[in-house]
């Protein structure tokens, strides 16, 4: 059964330049972040971002190759509104890219800074968030359902 999880764990980390946002639960483990930038992202060291490791560019670009949202960032000195973008991925999930008020099963709100990713296939153990079981399952989104048994 569903258990919702109030609220979504967020640590931040920020230099001058930029606040980066972390939410492990919605990690999917594709290690961009650990391939693109080790010297900043590196899990056996506590705190696992470095954010004197690479300059803001550096990092902002590399935070931009996160798939599913676990990573976002933000200017330091930015307070204006952000918008809402929704991409439905091919196979996969949907990726939402913005902050959000997310709405519970039970009707909770929950505010999500985005980008992070909203299973599609069914399969997540982390829903209503991607966790990669698309790719596991072979989630194929263009066959009917009827097929797929």
């Amino acid at each position: 059964m569903y258990q919702p999880r109030h609220p979504i764990l967020m640590k931040e980390y920020s230099n001058q330049e930029i606040v980066v946002c972390w939410q492990p639960e919605k990690c999917i483990h594709s290690r961009e972040c650990i391939k693109g930038l080790p010297q900043v992202f590196n899990h056996n060291r506590k705190p696992w971002i470095d954010m004197k490791g690479a300059s803001s560019e550096e990092i902002m670009r590399v935070i931009d190759l996160c798939p599913s949202g676990a990573l976002s960032y933000r200017k330091a000195d930015s307070s204006e509104p952000s918008s809402v973008k929704i991409k439905v991925l091919k196979n996969g999930p949907l990726l939402v890219e913005g902050d959000c008020l997310l709405v519970d099963r039970d009707g909770k709100d929950e505010s999500v800074k985005g980008p992070f990713a909203l299973c599609r296939c069914g399969g997540s153990k982390n829903k209503p968030f991607c966790d990669g079981s698309h790719a596991k399952i072979d989630f194929d989104d263009l066959m009917p359902e009827a097929e797929k048994q």
